[in-house]
């Protein structure tokens, strides 16, 4: 695994959860000095992001450490043994769920069958599923506003419009399975941003 970055401290409602600072300890780890590609904050920033999203909306400690690790195993140095060691079974299950497989080649497959497989993982998959979105979504209206379409573009490897796409296909999914989710109405605020931010 990476060094660990030496970022702020973690915050309070995480450092009084021994479960969730170690999935803190983990997260940093795994992400290390990574940027995420949309708008080039800190990989770590981006999964606070989520937990602390569900943290407010009231999961528990094992969700909101889900939402910690989402990215380890897909975009970190972690691996699922050492995942599975770690944070145990239930954890573990639902951060593969949330991760793509890198076999599928194109940028629409993998989209597709990651919303799939998270379709198919249940509410607990779905929910974190959807603060990620949500999450995601903001990151890229940041990374237009500051650096354009075209950067982030190349950035990202695929189109604004792609993107945008499988948010709003993510979207779909997430209302089809659970619509009365906490975070519905704040993602489809931020789509309607997003294409407002990027009409083309």
């Amino acid at each position: 695994m990476s060094t660990v970055r030496s970022g702020p401290a973690p915050p309070a409602w995480i450092r009084r959860s021994t479960r969730l600072a170690d999935a803190h300890a983990l997260a940093d780890a795994a992400h290390g000095e990574q940027r995420r590609a949309s708008d080039r904050r800190y990989f770590l920033e981006h999964v606070l992001e989520v937990a602390d999203l569900l943290h407010r909306a009231g999961f528990d400690d094992e969700l909101v450490a889900v939402g910690l690790l989402h990215d380890t195993v897909e975009r970190g140095t972690l691996g699922e043994s050492e995942l599975r060691a770690r944070m145990g079974a239930s954890i573990t299950s639902l951060v593969l769920t949330l991760s793509e497989d890198p076999e599928l080649a194109s940028f629409e497959r993998r989209k597709a069958g990651l919303r799939r497989q998270v379709e198919t993982g249940g509410r607990l998959a779905v929910t974190v599923f959807a603060a990620d979105k949500l999450s995601d979504v903001r990151g890229l209206r940041r990374g237009i506003t500051r650096y354009g379409d075209a950067l982030v573009e190349q950035r990202l490897g695929t189109t604004v419009a792609s993107m945008t796409a499988h948010y709003r296909e993510s979207l779909e999914m997430i209302e089809s399975v659970n619509a009365g989710s906490v975070f519905v109405s704040a993602l489809r605020l931020e789509m309607v941003r997003l294409q407002a931010d990027s009409p083309r």
